[in-house]
C-alpha cells in the first residue's frame, strides 16, 4: 500500500511539473494596437480587441459582451481616455487598476495637441491631446517594448518567444519606415489639405505638412469659412490633393476638389479594409504612405 501511495503521489507531481500554462486573456481597445500585440505573442497567444477597424473609438458603446471581456482579461492594453473615451469610466476605475495598460501614458511617447481647423497656422494649436498616436512608428516601438515586458512577467515560460518576436516586429517597422522615407524621396509631396485632422503623427515622423484641414478630431461639422479658407489656399497652388477616410467624406469634401479641381487621395488610420493591417502594424503604415504618395504623383 505504501508503495502504490508512493507511485501516486511520484505521478501526482511529475503531472504538475508537466502542466502547460494556460493561455492568457490580453486584450486591446483598438485594431492598430492589437496588431503589435498579434506580432508580440506570434505562436504564443491570440489577442482580442474591443473596437474593430470599422468602427470609430469615438461612436463605440460597451455592450455587456465587452465588459465580461474585460472583467476575463489578465491584461489589456489601451490608448487612454482621449482615444478610446467609452472605456474610461471602466479601465480607470480601482477595479481594473492593477491590469489596464494605458500605452499613452508610458514615458517617450510622442504627444501632440490638437489643432483647429481650417488653414494652419502658428495659432492652429486647440486644448486637448491628438489621440491618434499609434500613427508614430516609434510610439509603436515603445509600446511593443512594454507588452512584451508586461507579457512575459505574466507569462514567463514564453519570455524568450516574446523577446524573439518584439526584434522581429521592430525590425520590420524600421524597415518599413525605410522604405516610406525612400518613397516619399522619390515622390515628393505637393501641397494638401485633409479633411479630418487625423494624421499628425504619420505627417510628424515623415516630414509632411498639410495646408490644412476642413474638420479637427474632435469635430465632425464643417463652416462655410473654413471651407472657403481651404478653397482659397488649394486654388494658389497649380498642384494639390485632399485627403479623405471614406466615401462618407469625399461626398462632404466635394465643395474643396470640384471647385478647385484638385485630387482626391485615400488615408485609412484605423486600416479599415486594407489586407493585412488586421494583423500587420507596418501594413497599416505602408498602406498611409501609399495613399499619401499615390495622389501625389498623380496630383503632378
Amino acid at each position: 500500500m505504501l508503495r502504490r501511495i508512493t507511485f501516486l503521489l511520484a505521478a501526482l507531481i511529475l503531472a504538475a511539473g508537466t502542466t502547460t500554462a494556460r493561455d492568457l486573456n490580453i486584450v486591446s481597445d483598438i485594431a492598430p494596437i492589437n496588431a503589435l500585440l498579434q506580432a508580440v505573442t506570434q505562436g504564443i497567444q491570440t489577442p482580442v480587441t474591443l473596437i474593430k477597424s470599422s468602427v470609430s473609438p469615438h461612436d463605440f458603446a460597451l455592450k455587456p459582451s465587452d465588459i465580461r471581456t474585460i472583467e476575463q482579461a489578465d491584461v489589456i492594453f489601451w490608448l487612454g481616455p482621449d482615444a478610446t473615451p467609452a472605456l474610461a469610466k471602466l479601465l480607470q476605475s480601482d477595479r481594473f487598476a492593477d491590469k489596464a495598460v494605458n500605452l499613452a501614458a508610458l514615458d517617450g511617447v510622442m504627444q501632440l495637441g490638437l489643432r483647429k481647423a481650417g488653414v494652419f497656422s502658428s495659432d492652429s494649436a486647440a486644448d486637448g491631446l491628438d489621440p491618434h498616436m499609434w500613427l508614430a512608428p516609434e510610439n509603436a516601438k515603445i509600446w511593443a517594448k512594454a507588452m512584451t515586458g508586461n507579457l512575459s512577467s505574466n507569462d514567463p515560460q514564453n519570455a524568450e518567444t516574446y523577446q524573439a518576436n518584439l526584434a522581429n516586429l521592430v525590425d520590420a517597422i524600421d524597415q518599413t519606415v525605410g522604405r516610406i522615407r525612400t518613397r516619399f524621396a522619390q515622390t515628393p509631396p505637393v501641397p494638401y489639405v485633409q479633411f479630418h485632422d487625423a494624421f499628425q503623427y504619420f505627417e510628424t515622423s515623415f516630414g509632411l505638412s498639410p495646408l490644412g484641414a476642413a474638420t479637427s478630431e474632435d469635430d465632425e461639422s464643417t463652416s462655410f469659412g473654413t471651407i472657403a479658407s481651404l478653397r482659397q489656399v488649394l486654388s494658389a497652388a497649380p498642384s494639390t490633393c485632399v485627403f479623405v477616410r471614406d466615401d462618407i467624406q469625399a461626398k462632404r469634401a466635394a465643395p474643396l476638389t470640384d471647385a478647385t479641381g484638385r485630387k482626391t487621395g485615400w488615408l485609412k488610420p484605423l486600416g479599415n479594409g486594407i489586407a493585412d493591417v488586421e494583423t500587420t502594424y507596418p501594413a497599416l503604415l505602408d498602406s498611409l504612405a501609399k495613399g499619401y504618395a499615390d495622389c501625389f504623383a498623380l496630383a503632378r
